[in-house]
């Protein structure tokens, strides 16, 4: 009995950390996103799970004039990718960072 619940609780953190670690590149940007305008990244603080990714993203992709975000727990940060010639204000992004329960930090890029 404790055997089988050691190796479900081991396959169960290995599979917590794979999927945090998915990103072998070094960066936050997704790869299909190269040579798609302009990028902002940011520091978010508070993303301690692989799941914390999902509710970000939504609040950014959400503004008018993102085309998408990308998330990223284990390096704190996020991608945003602009529509071309758009801009958005960072203080509507560090607020839809806020509106998802996290903490914006520096912008990065």
């Amino acid at each position: 009995m404790h055997k089988s619940l050691n190796m479900t609780l081991l396959l169960t953190i290995i599979f917590f950390y794979l999927s945090g670690c998915s990103h072998s590149s070094g960066t936050v940007i997704p790869e299909e996103w190269s040579g798609q305008g302009n990028i902002h990244i940011y520091k978010v603080y508070g993303m301690d799970c692989p799941g914390c990714h999902g509710g970000v993203e939504k609040q950014l992709v959400d503004l008018d004039g993102v085309q998408a975000a990308h998330a990223d727990w284990s390096r704190k940060q996020v991608a945003i990718l602009l529509l071309t010639d758009r801009e958005v204000a960072e203080d509507e992004i560090r607020a839809a960072i806020e509106r998802a329960n996290f903490t914006p930090g520096e912008r990065i890029q």
